[in-house]
């Protein structure tokens, strides 16, 4: 009994290695994309101070799913960045290639945390430290590293000028 427990044990820590070993090659070889956001600004006493996060390329998407209901409620959306690297969608991804300067980012349909539907990527919020709320006000991009296969990890949020907030 003792032995299957060390054996379990250990398949989980392999499991979350791998894991975090996967997201940490993400951070550090994936494309640098940003994306335009409308953010909410909600608090949580019993979380601390957050950013809700909504991406214009979200509405994008959900547009175009209320347009042709074959566009599936998660999926792989195809973008495009312009020459500071803010993305525009393009279209959902069926089974085309890509054509030159278009990418991959997945996207997932979730019930938001204030009402209805929301198409989101990566996430929905961004925490920061207590009493950083006005400095994180002025965030219009969220800062993304995203893989070949469309998988996104937010890193940070930036300003209308694109500095690092």
């Amino acid at each position: 009994m003792r032995r299957w427990i060390l054996i379990a044990w250990a398949l989980t820590l392999a499991l979350a290695a791998a894991g975090i070993a996967g997201k940490e090659r993400l951070l550090a070889r994936g494309d640098t994309v940003f994306l335009r956001l409308a953010p909410v600004d909600p608090r949580s006493l019993m979380q601390g101070d957050y950013m809700a996060l909504n991406f214009d390329i979200g509405n994008q998407i959900r547009a175009t799913r209320a347009q042709d209901a074959q566009v599936p409620r998660d999926g792989v959306a195809v973008i495009r960045r312009d020459e500071q690297g803010v993305a525009s969608f393009v279209r959902v991804h069926g089974a085309e290639p890509l054509s030159p300067g278009e990418q991959l980012l997945r996207y997932q349909t979730a019930r938001s945390r204030w009402g209805g539907m929301q198409v989101q990527v990566s996430t929905d919020a961004y925490f920061f430290q207590e009493g950083q709320a006005k400095r994180f006000a002025q965030a219009e991009y969220g800062e993304f590293r995203v893989g070949a296969d469309g998988q996104a990890l937010l890193v940070g949020l930036r300003g209308k000028g694109m500095e690092k907030l």
